[in-house]
């Protein structure tokens, strides 16, 4: 059984590290040995993303796309092989180049992907446990790229600009994988769930048990703890004021006829 504590346990949407859905590398410049045209690329992109973020800025609010959403997305340039365009990082080595956490790396990652900046495929490698043994697969690095297709139209439009016919544009890729897992927000959120599920049965249950009773045992339960209220809404009703058998249980539990 997976022990589920294991960031390496592998996630749905996830795929061997050999598979054709995990092979997302691409460049959009030229490749060559000084690497001029992808240093190029980049510096324009990150000009053009520092722009957009302004533009779609709300006033009174911060910008969407911030500072340490930057400092991630430099941190992939980095680690981007600009011959292929393989960009494989693990979070932890983010979280170093970036010097954040790994949970601001995780938060700004999804920042850039929900700005289509970005996208990623989550990737496994056979553990070579035999069957019955452990986990046949593990969780390894997510494959990054950027998908031209899906970039801000804004941002495109300074690509094609100042690059021209030196942008390699081609098609759009599938999309990723989804959002970067978290097993603990996982796990919080289906805590929630049941405890709010709960929360709901037991109410319900509650409000179904008074409405299946007669009216005598929905006023002692109105008027549990106090016997004189009871009195007084039966005298206002002209009805006795001598509550009944489960009338007394209620008001007074320790009585038994």
């Amino acid at each position: 059984m997976i022990d589920r504590r294991d960031r390496h346990a592998a996630w749905r949407k996830s795929y061997d590290i050999n598979d054709p859905r995990a092979q997302v590398s691409t460049v959009h410049w030229k490749p060559s040995d000084t690497n001029k045209d992808a240093f190029k690329f980049f510096d324009v992109i990150k000009k053009a993303i520092w722009s957009y973020s302004d533009h779609i800025r709300e006033a009174g609010k911060p910008l969407p796309i911030c500072a340490n959403a930057m400092k991630v997305y430099e941190a992939l340039i980095r680690h981007m092989d600009f011959r292929t365009g393989r960009c494989d990082p693990s979070l932890d080595t983010l979280a170093s180049t970036c010097k954040l956490s790994r949970r601001t790396v995780v938060r700004q990652l999804d920042v850039l992907r929900r700005e289509q900046l970005i996208d990623w495929t989550r990737r496994t490698v056979k553990t070579g446990n035999a069957p019955g043994q452990g986990p046949q697969v593990r969780q390894t690095s997510n494959a990054y790229f950027i998908d031209i297709a899906r970039l801000p139209i804004e941002i495109l439009r300074m690509l094609r600009q100042k690059l021209g016919a030196g942008l390699r544009e081609g098609p759009s890729r599938a999309p990723g994988s989804g959002g970067v897992p978290s097993r603990l927000a996982g796990r919080t959120a289906r805590l929630v769930s049941s405890l709010a599920g709960s929360f709901v049965t037991n109410r319900d249950q509650s409000f179904a048990g008074l409405a299946s009773r007669d009216h005598s045992d929905r006023l002692a339960h109105m008027y549990r703890g106090d016997p004189d209220g009871l009195r007084q809404h039966l005298e206002m009703l002209g009805l006795t004021a001598e509550p009944g058998a489960s009338a007394n249980l209620a008001l007074y539990p320790s009585i038994r006829n």
